[in-house]
């Protein structure tokens, strides 16, 4: 029984404040305009980040079937969004767009959303000139941000089609995820136990 009680605190103890990945890869995420994300061909001078995928709501990478209408700054082409785990404290994550992006956090403490990065007015050739840009060198990292973990938490990317071509998106983190109120219960509960079980071989 002792045994089986340090089991169960020791798994407890590992899932406290775990970090888990998350990124452009068809889960947990979705987007403005059609039921679901799709994976799209990236262009060649787009940048990578493995293991995750450009994405969008059509076909509009390169080649494509699709193509996107341009806009300013001032209205997104299409809206994506990443629903994180509940229990989400902190994240930290890389993004790329074409042509480019702005980040918003929406949490309990941010419900009309935190801008976290703004879109980029400033092309090259390519896209972007800089973050959040394309190219390999024009990502941007977030750095650790603080999310409210009492509530549901979503990374919002309103990215913008400015200058003709493919269009498409690319992100990848991770989030530090903090356990439920039950595991704090469970944990509890074990430490009762043991040090009932402590109390009764030494009364013996």
């Amino acid at each position: 029984m002792t045994r089986l009680l340090l089991l169960t605190l020791i798994a407890c103890g590992l899932s406290w404040g775990t970090v888990i990945s998350f990124g452009s890869d068809l889960l947990s995420e979705g987007n403005s305009i059609t039921p679901s994300n799709v994976a799209i061909n990236p262009h060649p001078a787009w940048a990578s980040l493995p293991p995750f995928q450009w994405v969008s709501y059509a076909a509009t990478g390169q080649p494509g079937t699709v193509s996107p209408p341009n806009t300013n700054l001032s209205s997104p082409t299409a809206v994506f969004y990443e629903f994180l785990p509940l229990g989400t404290s902190a994240v930290n994550f890389t993004v790329f767009a074409d042509d480019t992006a702005a980040v918003y956090l929406i949490d309990g403490a941010n419900p009309r959303g935190l801008l976290l990065q703004a879109g980029n007015p400033n092309q090259d050739t390519a896209c972007a000139l800089g973050p959040i840009g394309c190219q390999p060198n024009e990502g941007w990292t977030s750095g650790w941000i603080p999310v409210n973990p009492s509530s549901a938490a979503i990374l919002r990317f309103d990215v913008y089609q400015r200058g003709g071509g493919p269009f498409g998106l690319l992100y990848g983190g991770q989030a530090d995820v903090v356990p439920e109120p039950t595991t704090y219960a469970l944990v509890a509960a074990g430490l009762l136990s043991l040090f009932t079980l402590r109390r009764r071989r030494r009364n013996s």
